[in-house]
């Protein structure tokens, strides 16, 4: 959502300038003995281990997000998550990173039907420490589920462009800033033997940073402008994944 805010600020702006500037069996009992040659080298019982379906030492955890956000930007979120350090009893602390891509679909749209040009983009990679615990899967008797809580950061780029056919005049909205906040979130194996899971998570992020309107008129003059950066908000995010 942010980054449509972004996208609608900035385009208020370029609109301005361009205005100024151109006017995630059991057991089973033998039964009773068959003729010698009814027996199978390694005989009749057949014994299934129960897999294991918690986050521990060395769970490895690939998570894939994506779709539409807000209808205009079309984004894809892949991450990892390796259970690194045992905690105690159903307690394990993993680390991670996921990177946030979106790109503008609707922008694609104005630009082919209007003689506007414009093109918006982002990209977020952001490092993660997460500690899982089984407490509540214990407590609701569900093994499928997997809760956690952790930490978020690293650094958010964003990028905002727009121009108008046969006019060398452009405009430039450019933004850099850190995100940094907790997490919490859930993942539930729907398939045990494969290891598929579902997950949703919530992000409260701040962020702060800066950003820079850089503006060529027709003539080729330049205008520039730097501005803080300084805001937060609550980021959801829900995918499918696999357990190894």
């Amino acid at each position: 959502m942010r980054h449509i805010t972004l996208m609608i600020t900035a385009f208020a702006t370029m609109m301005l300038l361009f205005a100024g500037s151109a006017s995630a069996q059991e057991p089973t009992s033998a039964p009773a003995a068959p003729a010698e040659s009814e027996l199978s080298p390694e005989g009749d019982v057949t014994i299934t281990d129960t897999p294991d379906l918690s986050f521990g030492l060395g769970t490895l955890d690939l998570t894939l997000s994506g779709g539409l956000s807000g209808g205009l930007y079309l984004f894809a979120e892949p991450g990892v998550d390796l259970g690194l350090i045992p905690l105690g009893d159903g307690l394990t602390l993993g680390l991670g990173g996921t990177v946030n891509l979106g790109w503008c679909l609707l922008c694609a749209g104005v630009t082919a039907l209007t003689p506007l040009n414009v093109s918006a983009w982002y990209v977020n990679p952001l490092a993660r420490a997460t500690l899982h615990f089984d407490a509540i899967a214990k407590a609701v008797d569900l093994p499928q589920l997997d809760t956690y809580a952790g930490l978020t950061a690293g650094p958010s780029f964003y990028s905002f462009t727009l121009s108008v056919d046969n006019d060398p005049a452009q405009g430039d909205f450019s933004e850099t800033t850190f995100l940094l906040g907790p997490l919490f979130g859930a993942r539930f194996t729907v398939n045990e033997d494969n290891g598929f899971f579902l997950f949703a998570e919530a992000r409260l992020l701040m962020e702060f940073g800066y950003n820079t309107i850089t503006f060529r008129d027709s003539n080729g003059t330049v205008y520039t402008q730097d501005d803080g950066v300084s805001r937060g908000g609550m980021d959801w995010v829900g995918g499918l994944g696999l357990r190894f």
